[in-house]
């Protein structure tokens, strides 16, 4: 259990002679908005450097984080109106510059930094120049892997363009020496650092070109920081590499450098030394190949000169003496000579038969005898036709004589020969066929077999 705090006890003159204590009570609201506005106007704006922790992307836009070193660390919020100026994608563990101002959020008494801008660590404007180039370059279709040479299997010539003394060319040519010493390579020297390091690479890369004795080209340098390897990231460098004529391979700096110049490339090498392995098939493998090659053309010779041999074997046995081939040929001429002869009567047979056909068919075309069978065929006709007009005529005859019958028949006159009568009322023409139709002093008329009778209902 907790002791009772004792205080030291005071005599009666002292507690006398004490003056009363004056306060100022405040809350805990106003102590906050007091430290708040100790910490905007003492402090106000400020960078500070750090690593990105809990970043949080919130669903309303804002993005809320920790800035952290060693030892320390700082809330900071970055609205949404504010992050969206931001050019790079920040993630966990980046190490950032932040700039803002210091602010204490009053309800839970925490000091944060509200942000304004954010750029990554060590890289500034380089990085922002670098950031809107690639973007550039990258919606012109630059970075396109459609329009990539692919480098040649098998170089017979291999150009390399960087520094004559640095530590990239000599860790190319101990890998291409060690790899495959018989490849020939062309060093083309440049600076590979440096303000004119840019334009030295492009002149190289057109020399190249221009004399055209390689067949693909390394661009490479050693590693550094961005400011370093700025070179590799000139516009124009990537325009040169992006028409030339022969293909290109990039290994710029360490495996973690990436620099426009290896993106815009065929191929991109994470080093210099990785860059050779590519370019360079490995002797001893090309040996077993050819070692492989070779057998495969010794094996694929004897097979062919043993299938020759035996299609000779085969032609030999084929060969017929010359004298049984005249007599061969003989034979077929006197075959052909009696079928020739037997052609030649078979065709004078037909030739007389055709005569023989022809002739009597003139006989036929004598004009006498066409008048006569004319004259014959007219008889003929004019026999029928008489007599088909006299088969019609008495055929219509039947059917007008039936037709009339059936008019009779139909008629409404020999209805009324039999004793019937059609009553119409005389003003309107209306046949009157049933009591309720007749009216006293209506008008009426009476059709009879021989005529008509007027009358009036009375």
């Amino acid at each position: 259990m907790r002791k009772p705090f004792l205080q030291p006890q005071q005599s009666s003159e002292a507690r006398q002679t004490t003056l009363p204590e004056t306060r100022e009570i405040l809350s805990v609201s106003q102590v906050n908005r007091k430290v708040k506005k100790i910490l905007e106007g003492d402090i106000g704006s400020v960078w500070i450097k750090g690593e990105l922790s809990n970043f949080i992307k919130a669903t309303s836009g804002h993005w809320y984080f920790t800035l952290k070193d060693s030892s320390a660390q700082i809330k900071c919020a970055l609205f949404k109106f504010k992050n969206t100026r931001v050019d790079f994608n920040p993630q966990e563990g980046d190490k950032v510059v932040v700039k803002g101002k210091i602010s204490l959020y009053e309800a839970r008494g925490d000091y944060q930094l509200i942000a304004d801008f954010m750029e990554p660590a060590g890289l500034g404007n380089l990085q922002r120049q670098l950031n809107e180039t690639i973007n550039k370059l990258k919606s012109e279709g630059l970075f396109d892997s459609k329009s990539k040479y692919v480098l040649p299997k098998y170089p017979k010539q291999i150009g390399v363009i960087t520094s004559s003394t640095g530590a990239a060319i000599h860790d190319v040519l101990t890998v291409l020496k060690r790899r495959c010493p018989m490849i020939p390579v062309i060093i083309y020297p440049t600076q590979v650092q440096g303000v004119d390091a840019s334009r030295q690479i492009i002149d190289a890369l057109n020399e190249a070109e221009l004399r055209n004795e390689c067949d693909v080209i390394l661009i490479t340098r050693g590693g550094g920081s961005l400011e370093d390897l700025w070179s590799f990231n000139d516009e124009q460098l990537a325009r040169t590499i992006a028409n030339y004529s022969i293909p290109t391979i990039a290994a710029i700096g360490h495996e973690v450098d990436t620099t426009i110049t290896e993106l815009v490339a065929d191929l991109r090498a994470a080093t210099p030394s990785a860059a050779a392995e590519l370019l360079s098939p490995e002797q001893n493998t090309l040996a077993q190949q050819i070692d492989i090659l070779g057998g495969n053309l010794i094996s694929n010779i004897q097979l062919k000169i043993s299938l020759k041999q035996q299609q000779l074997q085969f032609s030999k046995i084929k060969l017929i003496a010359p004298e049984k081939i005249i007599q061969t040929y003989q034979y077929k001429i006197e075959k052909i000579k009696q079928q020739l002869f037997s052609r030649q009567t078979e065709i004078i047979k037909l030739a007389k038969d055709k005569l023989t056909k022809k002739t009597h068919q003139l006989e036929l075309q004598d004009p006498k005898q066409k008048l006569n069978s004319k004259k014959l065929e007219l008889n003929n006709l004019n026999e029928q036709l008489i007599f088909r007009f006299k088969l019609i005529l008495n055929s219509n005859k039947n059917k007008l004589a039936e037709l009339a019958n059936q008019l009779n028949l139909l008629s409404p006159l020999s209805t009324l020969a039999r004793g019937y009568t059609i009553t119409r009322e005389r003003k309107t023409g209306r046949v009157l066929n049933k009591i309720s139709d007749f009216n006293q002093g209506q008008a009426i008329s009476i059709l009879l077999s021989d005529g008509e009778v007027n009358a009036k209902i009375e």
